[in-house]
């Protein structure tokens, strides 16, 4: 149960949160350039510099994850037809239900999960309601209640995985 694909779920969708956060902040200061006569109309949209190289960077980095997080997910459905893990579902795939006990370490996480969001989601509108933050710093909150939720059902998910080890 240890080398689970749905364990490890929680940390890829932590290191793509990641990367998100690091191509926000290289498209965060655009050059936007707007032309419109009778002749022509033509939107330029420019990144240049160091925060250009952050958002290539970024994608390049995150097309690498994706290719091996596809590789890993087929590995994962083929040496485990019984609990195959669906790309694309409405339902997470780290619910972990197979057994009872399973199902009441996985509603556990999604209890303090729910409460994380509970509390964390309004003080964060709240904060950007009264200050005037830029843009990325909402962007970059928000990136950071998803990690943060990603952080908190895999440390409860491996509390009761150290436990049973023991």
């Amino acid at each position: 149960m240890k080398n689970d694909f749905r364990l490890q779920y929680p940390l890829w969708m932590m290191g793509f949160i990641v990367v998100l956060g690091l191509f926000a902040y290289g498209i965060s200061s655009p050059t936007t350039e707007v032309i419109n006569n009778g002749t022509e109309t033509r939107i330029t949209y420019s990144i240049g510099g160091a925060m250009g190289m952050f958002a290539v960077g970024s994608v390049i980095v995150y097309l690498i994850m994706l290719l091996i997080f596809s590789l890993q997910l087929r590995k994962h459905n083929k040496n485990n037809p019984q609990q195959k893990v669906k790309a694309f579902s409405i339902r997470p795939p780290e619910y972990l239900e197979q057994d009872e006990g399973m199902t009441f370490i996985t509603r556990k996480a999604a209890q303090k999960v729910y409460t994380y969001i509970t509390w964390s989601l309004p003080l964060l509108a709240a904060f950007a309601i009264v200050f005037p933050v830029p843009r990325i710093f909402i962007i970059w909150g928000i990136l950071l209640l998803a990690l943060g939720q990603y952080w908190i059902y895999y440390w409860e998910i491996r509390s009761h995985f150290k436990e049973e080890a023991e």
